[in-house]
């Protein structure tokens, strides 16, 4: 028993460390963009783009039957046939595209929802079937328990939506949208490469539709539809309320106000995939309820620490992220970091009504959230603009995750261990509040300087120690032993060293322009007197990139020419030479013209070629002799 225990935290934790890894190329990369699309796209655009793309995740559990969620379900239960499972969900997909293809011309034509579709129809049709077909696929993959191939998918799609975004929005200025084309073909080709990869069409079977299946499989996900649709318009009232209320300005602020609330639901989600599995494969063991508490305890441990710490850091990243005109949203944001820690609890709780097939509280419990979450916005938005919004989410998701909690501990009776969220989420509300208000008080402003670090230190020091034993359990041995040898304290000692010369950086920056330079420096010295030419090389790129931020790009060609011409007198090579001769080449580009460093290139090339021509006459000759000693191929 206790090895089947231990294999199941092995398994959580090595899926969710796989999920990770395609989480953060597909997540975190893609948030990376929020600058792109808050420099090339106007608030406006912004809010345009927000309603558009709520449209579509509304559309989509209507148009797919959320029949993902079975083919996620019953796929990784070995009672049922992969082949039936996965043949049944493609043909609710494509019974869905038909319907909307009759459906959405209709609304399109008779202008009922011109305001929000923006003349984007046959656009949002594409992008919906696109992503419905992604979503299937991708959760085929996790029923086949292929977590590798998901994760390797996850960043193919992040690499091609990150071309995609700058090919159509930055070079070639196509707006909404270059955006929507840049989801729809990384969508698209996902699908193509998940199919290839995967070898899927080894389970179609149109040929024998399973009818008994058909019914099991659209009674558990039916009513997962009005469920998440009511999740959707609890996510998503605000930016149609806001729109309408304030406009789509303001609703391109508040779009803009999620993105940092995204990165605790970002990491969340990294667990949550591996935890949604673990949840349907551990349904019947018999130690479920001791297994949900202690994932429940590591869960909501790891969600005070990263919104503790997105609270502490929330205006200066806005100011770095964030183009010019969203700088506003900083003051919206702290409240949305705090309700994404109910929304991922309440996704949690979710779990267990998807692995115990009781769906139809799902369901109600989503529609609670709706209503609440509407009632407020209707209320609120006109009378306090987007503080409304964001309080309505809030208050909408801890009633929600409150209910959740009291009905889902009748199905699994977990430890909730709820002195430690009683106390957590008092201290996260006050981080919250001085948060907002700091952008309102000069006082509190400066207050928050202190105060919330220290408030963020009290959090990690007070829910650390599960989050650095699952650390250690998954971590490599080597990292681990290298760990236990510096030791606790000096960790602590580094990591706060860290955070306060992060401090004195963001007000003098020319502290951390400083501090690279000597770094790098120091890298280069060790590469130099150690000969390791890798070393050597990253210390010189970083001089390189340090001194053409904090001077110019002449001048940073021309310390490269300096230092490779120093170690070039020290120690003759090729590779010394050639950084030097682009050093060169690149300084007389920027200061004179594009044509002098042309013609400076060329005479260098020309001078290494005189200078070389034995070693490449006896390279050609090799070459010949290689060729003229192989078989010969008659072709008669």
């Amino acid at each position: 028993m206790a090895a089947e225990k231990k294999a199941s935290y092995k398994k959580l934790f090595s899926n969710t460390l796989i999920f990770a890894l395609g989480s953060f190329s597909s997540k975190i990369l893609v948030l990376l963009l929020v600058n792109v699309y808050t420099t090339y796209l106007t608030p406006e655009e912004m809010g345009i783009n927000d309603v558009i793309q709520q449209i579509s995740n509304w559309m989509l559990p209507i148009v797919t039957m959320t029949i993902s969620e079975s083919i996620l379900r019953f796929g990784l239960d070995k009672a049922y046939d992969k082949r039936k499972v996965f043949t049944i969900g493609n043909l609710a997909c494509l019974a869905g595209f038909a319907v909307l293809a009759i459906v959405l011309p209709i609304v399109t034509v008779s202008g009922v929802a011109d305001k929000y579709l923006q003349g984007y129809s046959l656009l949002i049709y594409v992008y919906i079937v696109a992503a419905a077909m992604k979503q299937v696929y991708s959760y085929f993959l996790r029923a086949l328990e292929k977590v590798k191939l998901y994760a390797i998918n996850s960043i193919l799609t992040t690499l091609l939506t990150l071309v995609g975004t700058i090919l159509f929005i930055c070079v070639f200025h196509m707006g909404n949208t270059g955006y929507l084309f840049s989801i729809i073909l990384s969508d698209m080709i996902s699908t193509v490469f998940m199919t290839i990869a995967a070898k899927l069409w080894r389970y179609y079977d149109f040929k024998h539709i399973d009818r008994e299946m058909v019914r099991t499989m659209l009674s558990y996900c039916v009513p997962l539809i009005p469920a998440q649709i009511m999740w959707l318009i609890t996510n998503s009232s605000d930016s149609f309320m806001t729109t309408y209320y304030l406009g789509s300005d303001r609703n391109g602020i508040l779009s803009a106000s999620y993105k940092i609330a995204n990165l605790v639901s970002t990491v969340y989600l990294m667990f949550g995939q591996a935890w949604n599995m673990s949840a349907i494969l551990e349904d019947d063991s018999d130690d479920r309820n001791e297994f949900y508490g202690n994932v429940f305890n590591l869960n909501q441990c790891l969600l005070y620490i990263l919104a503790a710490g997105c609270l502490m850091l929330c205006k200066p990243i806005t100011q770095i992220w964030m183009g010019e005109s969203f700088q506003e949203s900083a003051m919206y944001s702290p409240l949305l970091i705090y309700s994404t820690i109910f929304s991922c609890f309440t996704t949690f709780m979710g779990s267990i009504y998807l692995s115990s097939k009781k769906t139809k509280r799902s369901m109600v419990t989503a529609m609670i959230a709706g209503v609440i979450n509407v009632a407020f916005n209707l209320f609120l938005i006109p009378r306090i603009g987007i503080f409304g919004a964001t309080i309505s989410t809030v208050v909408s998701y801890v009633v929600v995750f409150i209910v959740r909690a009291y009905d889902s501990r009748k199905i699994i009776n977990f430890n909730l261990r709820i002195p430690k969220l009683i106390i957590n989420n008092i201290l996260l509300l006050f981080m919250t509040l001085v948060s907002v208000f700091q952008h309102k008080s000069e006082a509190v402003s400066r207050a928050a300087i202190v105060v919330l670090p220290i408030m963020f230190v009290v959090i990690t020091v007070m829910n650390i120690r599960p989050v650095w034993k699952a650390a250690m359990a998954i971590l490599p041995k080597k990292i681990v032993t290298v760990i236990n040898r510096i030791g606790i304290p000096r960790l602590i000692a580094l990591v706060c060293a860290l955070a306060a010369f992060a401090v004195v950086c963001w007000f003098y920056p020319i502290v951390l322009k400083a501090a690279c330079l000597a770094i790098f420096c120091a890298l280069c010295s060790y590469g130099i007197v150690r000969s390791k030419e890798p070393i050597k090389l990253t210390g010189g790129i970083g001089i390189f990139i340090t001194v053409w931020i904090c001077a110019n790009l002449p001048t940073a060609f021309l310390v490269m020419l300096v230092l490779s011409a120093m170690e070039y007198l020290r120690k003759p090579s090729g590779v010394t030479c050639a950084i030097g001769c682009i050093s060169l080449v690149g300084m007389i580009w920027d200061i004179f013209s594009a044509l002098t460093g042309a013609f400076c290139a060329l005479v260098i090339l020309l001078a290494a070629v005189v200078k070389n021509v034995d070693r490449i006459k006896a390279l050609m000759e090799k070459l010949l002799d290689k060729i003229s000693s192989s078989k010969h191929i008659d072709i008669n």
